[in-house]
């Protein structure tokens, strides 16, 4: 009788016997190794992040010995196996081995694992695929001019920042580096898509200009910023902030008050008890003020108040030609033909017109109202600073030689041209509205996407942040 194995048990014998001396072969099953998932395709990962991956191994009718574990990476050694390369596997017994997948660059990434093995087999493999890439953070405006901040006051300004990416962050954590600079929320998470909107209040401990930079860090997926931020920054500041009221001066000039657009230089004083034309002074040339310093100004009788010796109650001179009581009567009713309080005697130029008298208001009509043998100056119709135009000609401020419709624009908070803005066309100004100025280190102020915040783009030849050097 021949049988297919050297020894056999007696349990064995007893089974031949009973086959009657009969030949019989028995075949030993052999060991097998089962291994899962045989692909294995790993979540889309922030790059500088690790992700762990699991391969099953089953032994099946015996133990099977895993002589060693072979890894070809096809895409930068992105995987790598963190277990064991030479282990046995129990029958019946589930062994997971590890993987890491660490990418440390944007991208597709690929590897094949072999298990190779004592069974008959003997080869087991495994393919590993994976993507990494950045979050894509990104903060709009990428600069926030909170405008002028009395000492003590407050500004707030918002910004956005948004993931344009296909990871999503945990936590960006915010801050910027000057506390006066405060950032609300100061973390917040952000999946792909989504966005936060982020309240920034700056507080102003002086009157001087102040800068920041907000940042956020995001880890591993990113970071943002720079955004800049800056407030009370006259000369680099947003001109429409630092002439809030439209009124063609900014308060980083002379405006006085930059709430009210009928109160700059030069404008026309209103019985209000405002200085109009900021020159220190409350409604002069006005009714309601005391010009002559007697006492009393229009709105209290004085007949005129350009005159310190003519006011309500004062002794009439009965040869001088003027009405100093103000009562209406000059020199006992005897020399003033047009009843304007003053005769020939007393200065009257034109005593039949009772417009015309020493210390009138002039009038733009031709004549010299006031006796001061100028024709309608301090009106619409004269070029009262000589700079060749007049209010009805286009001047929108005839006080100032260097304003005027047609001037050129200074760097001086002012609207020199008459045009409603200020500083155009100068350094002071944001002509391309990137949100900086060439003095705020635009350097290139004719196109939007060219500013010290912009993000530079490697190998177009062009300086976007305008740090001197091109695609860094």
């Amino acid at each position: 009788m021949r049988i297919g194995i050297a020894r056999a048990p007696l349990t064995l014998l007893a089974f031949l016997v009973a086959c009657g001396g009969q030949d019989v072969t028995i075949t030993k099953t052999k060991a097998s190794l089962v291994v899962s998932p045989g692909f294995i395709e790993a979540d889309t990962v922030a790059v500088g992040t690790t992700q762990e991956l699991l391969v099953s191994l089953f032994a099946v009718d015996g133990d099977v010995q895993v002589l060693n574990v072979e890894m070809t990476d096809f895409g930068g050694e992105a995987f790598a196996v963190s277990g064991e390369d030479n282990f046995r596997v129990p029958e019946g017994e589930e062994v997971l081995v590890p993987f890491t997948y660490a990418p440390t660059d944007a991208g597709l990434h690929a590897a094949e694992v072999v298990f190779r093995t004592d069974e008959e087999v003997g080869r087991h493999t495994v393919e590993l695929r994976g993507e990494a890439a950045f979050a894509d953070l990104f903060a709009s405006p990428p600069l926030l001019d909170f405008g002028p901040v009395e000492v003590g006051a407050q500004s707030v300004r918002t910004l956005t920042v948004t993931n344009n990416g296909r990871i999503g962050v945990e936590a960006v954590s915010f801050a910027t580096s000057d506390a006066a600079f405060a950032v609300d929320p100061p973390s917040a998470p952000l999946a792909p898509g989504d966005s936060v909107e982020l309240t920034l209040t700056f507080t102003a401990a002086t009157a001087d200009i102040a800068r920041a930079e907000l940042t956020g860090d995001g880890g591993a997926a990113g970071s943002v910023g720079p955004v800049q931020l800056r407030a009370n920054a006259c000369a680099e500041g947003d001109p429409t902030l630092y002439d809030a009221d439209g009124d063609g001066t900014s308060r980083c000039g002379t405006d006085c008050d930059d709430t009210r657009a009928d109160v700059f230089p030069g404008a026309t004083e209103v019985c209000d008890d405002i200085d109009q034309d900021c020159d220190g002074l409350v409604d002069e040339s006005t009714g309601c003020y005391d010009d002559d310093g007697d006492g009393l100004s229009e709105v209290d009788g004085d007949c005129n108040d350009g005159d310190a010796a003519v006011f309500p109650g004062n002794t009439e001179d009965l040869t001088n030609g003027l009405d100093d009581d103000c009562d209406g009567t000059v020199d006992g009713g005897t020399s003033d033909g047009d009843a304007d309080g003053y005769g020939p005697r007393g200065g009257d130029c034109d005593d039949s017109d009772p417009t015309v008298y020493p210390g009138a208001p002039e009038l733009p009509d031709g004549l010299d109202n006031d006796c001061d043998g100028i024709i309608d100056e301090d009106t619409d119709l004269v070029d009262d600073d000589g700079d060749g135009q007049s209010e009805s000609a286009g001047d929108c401020d005839d006080t100032d030689v260097r304003i005027y419709a047609g001037a050129p624009e200074l760097e001086d908070w002012t609207d020199n041209d008459c045009d409603g803005v200020v500083d155009e066309g100068t350094n002071w100004f944001d002509d391309d509205g990137d949100g900086f100025t060439e003095a705020g280190g635009d350097c290139n102020d004719a196109d939007a996407a060219v500013h010290p915040a912009a993000r530079e783009v490697s190998g177009d030849g062009v300086d976007q942040d305008c740090n001197a050097a091109t695609g860094a």
